[in-house]
């Protein structure tokens, strides 16, 4: 991706406080969950964006709002980093293979929000239930107006399931932002 000025977002609610900066030179994440920073951490690594992050909040309770939220920012600093989706290959697409696992994305940064997920294991990983997880990729999708799809096409190792996900995540994120000058992959000349 081409170097383009960081973008910081901030959200800050009740229930959590998320700060994130994309496209700058620290790359940290800061965070309290530990099997989501390595989840993250696994996306960021294969996207290769520059992501710093510091964000906590009621896990006393439950990690849903802090993973949730951390979603729907990164999408928004996605949004706002490549604004209108200008000049990138805007689709983006990813099989990655992780022992028994094999997980498949497909992403199109369209303006149009939604986030699909099949066949991913029911069950916790780490101490927080998968579906926590499908609930960042579903805030992501908000925060960054794209349409998001994620298939388990095999896996009976849950780790390695929603790992394999998370990379291919940040493979598809990374072939959707590769920097095309002047393209816009739309009929209609613009993303909504």
């Amino acid at each position: 991706m081409e170097k383009r000025p960081a973008c910081h977002v901030k959200r800050q609610t009740r229930e959590t406080d998320v700060q994130l900066t994309l496209g700058g030179a620290a790359a940290e994440l800061a965070l309290p969950v530990p099997i989501f920073r390595h989840l993250l951490g696994a996306a960021v690594a294969t996207w290769g964006l520059p992501l710093d992050l510091s964000a906590t909040g009621d896990i006393d309770v439950d990690p849903h709002h802090l993973i949730e939220d951390v979603g729907i920012v990164l999408g928004q600093a996605l949004a706002s980093y490549l604004p209108g989706y200008r000049g990138v290959e805007r689709y983006g697409f990813a099989l990655v293979p992780m022992d028994d696992a094999l997980a498949e994305v497909a992403l199109d940064l369209s303006g149009r929000p939604g986030a699909y997920l099949a066949n991913m294991p029911a069950g916790a990983v780490g101490g927080v239930d998968g579906e926590v997880f499908a609930e960042f990729f579903h805030g992501f999708s908000r925060g960054a107006l794209c349409t998001l799809h994620i298939a388990l096409r095999a896996g009976a190792n849950r780790h390695h399931a929603w790992e394999a996900s998370f990379k291919a995540f940040g493979l598809a994120l990374r072939q959707a932002t590769l920097p095309r000058p002047g393209l816009m992959l739309s009929t209609k000349g613009v993303i909504t």
